[in-house]
């Protein structure tokens, strides 16, 4: 368990779209996910999306931002 975070080795990976059942508030919501060597990655725009959090990107200091006391903009 764990180690996605951890320096990979530099190589090409495949992503396979995979279908994944979430739950939010006890009803299924839809996400578009991809496994890559067997971890499951889901798009952060799609959660932030769905639980109406902030979140933005600086394109001069390459930075994401989540603001959790906003809610979700497109």
């Amino acid at each position: 368990m764990g180690g996605e975070l951890s320096k990979g080795d530099g190589k090409a990976k495949t992503a396979t779209a995979t279908v994944s059942k979430i739950y939010v508030d006890g009803k299924e919501t839809p996400f578009t996910a991809y496994n890559i060597g067997g971890n499951n990655y889901f798009k952060l725009r799609d959660v932030t999306k769905v639980f109406n959090i902030g979140v933005g990107w600086d394109g001069v200091t390459s930075t994401i931002t989540v603001d959790t006391s906003i809610g979700y903009t497109e």
